[in-house]
C-alpha cells in the first residue's frame, strides 16, 4: 500500500536531455509594495552598503520590481531620503522613550546615552540621516525631532535646569553622544572606547548633579 502511494507520488518529469541548457534561476520573489516596505528596504541597503548606495534603481532591484512601480509609493529620491530620516527618528525615539521609562537622574541619562551609542553602532548611516534633516522645515521632520528630544529634555529638566539651559544641554549631550557614536562606527577608537564613552557621560552627570551646569546669559 505504502509502496503504491510512493509510486503515485513520484514525479513523472523526464530528466533533461544531455546537452540541454540548464534551467534559468528563479527570479527573486516580488514583495508586496507599500511605502513602509520601500523605506525599510532602503534603510537595509543603507545599513549594509552606505547611503550612497540608496538609489531608486537599487531599491527596485532589491524588491524585484521595476523602478516605475516605486512612484506609486514615493515621489522621488529626495522623498525617499526624507521618509528614511523619519523612520530613523521614530526607531531611535522609541528606544529612548523605553530607556527613560521608570528612570530619572544619572540612571536615566546613562541609559539614554547607551541607547544612542548602540543605535549609532548598529545603524551609523541612519544617524547621518538624523543630521541630514536638521535644517529642514518639513513639519513631519520637526515633529519627529521634538518627539525624539523629549525623553532627553525631560531627564535634563529633572536636574533642575530651566528651559533655556535644557535647550543648550540637550544640544551638547546629543552632539557629544552622536559624534562619539559616528566616530566609533568608523573605527576611530580601536581601544578603550568604553572608558572614553563613560567619561563623556560622567562629565555631564557630574556637572548636572553638582548644580554647576552653566547659566545662560541674560
Amino acid at each position: 500500500m505504502l509502496a503504491g502511494m510512493a509510486a503515485r507520488a513520484t514525479p513523472t518529469t523526464s530528466p533533461a536531455a544531455p546537452g540541454a541548457a540548464p534551467a534559468a534561476p528563479a527570479s527573486p520573489p516580488v514583495r508586496a509594495l507599500t511605502p513602509d516596505v520601500v523605506v525599510a528596504t532602503a534603510l537595509e541597503i543603507a545599513d549594509r552598503e552606505g547611503l550612497g548606495a540608496v538609489t531608486l534603481a537599487r531599491v527596485a532591484r532589491e524588491l524585484g520590481c521595476h523602478v516605475t512601480s516605486l512612484y506609486t509609493h514615493i515621489d522621488s529620491i529626495d522623498d525617499l531620503h526624507t521618509r528614511m530620516g523619519l523612520a530613523a527618528q521614530s526607531a531611535l525615539a522609541q528606544q529612548l522613550w523605553e530607556a527613560a521609562l521608570g528612570r530619572s537622574g544619572a540612571d536615566a541619562l546613562r541609559a539614554l546615552a547607551a541607547v544612542y551609542r548602540d543605535f549609532g553602532s548598529a545603524h551609523p548611516e541612519q544617524i547621518r540621516l538624523l543630521f541630514a534633516g536638521a535644517a529642514t522645515t518639513d513639519p513631519r521632520v520637526l515633529e519627529g525631532a521634538r518627539y525624539l528630544a523629549e525623553p532627553i529634555r525631560a531627564t535634563l529638566r529633572g536636574f533642575g535646569l530651566d528651559d533655556e539651559q535644557v535647550r543648550h544641554a540637550h544640544r551638547a549631550f546629543s552632539a557629544a553622544v552622536r559624534g562619539f557614536s559616528m566616530a566609533e562606527a568608523q573605527g576611530a577608537y580601536p581601544t578603550d572606547a568604553d572608558i572614553t564613552f563613560d567619561q563623556i557621560v560622567d562629565l555631564f552627570v557630574q556637572a548636572l548633579e553638582r548644580g554647576s551646569w552653566p547659566r545662560c546669559p541674560g
